[in-house]
């Protein structure tokens, strides 16, 4: 199956070290050392990254503030949020925001 480049705008507080983990080889497997860091853009003032991923595939993923389990991304109130989900395919760009860690 054919590769897709897919950018990933992730808006949260500056001055953190993010990763995105997810169910794809390229997204770590759901294994947090294996995460894929994002950088902060100050132009766009988000946090960015760009990965090719498998077309057509559901992709699956969470942000983690630090490579471990024990910063996911979180509610409004400090809930548990469902995984970012997602048809990866040609100039699909996916957009999300964490409200706290």
């Amino acid at each position: 199956m054919a590769n897709t480049k897919v950018e990933f705008l992730v808006k949260a507080p500056a001055g953190l070290e993010l990763y995105l983990v997810g169910n794809v080889t390229a997204l770590g497997e759901w294994n947090e050392a294996k995460g894929v860091k994002l950088s902060f853009c100050e132009e766009c003032g988000s946090y960015t990254a760009s990965k090719l991923l498998p077309a057509g595939e559901n992709i699956e993923f969470k942000v983690l503030a630090g490579k471990s389990w024990d910063a996911v991304e979180k509610g409004a109130w400090g809930e548990d949020v469902p995984n970012h989900a997602f048809v990866a395919a040609k100039g699909i760009k996916v957009e999300v925001e964490v409200s706290r860690f």
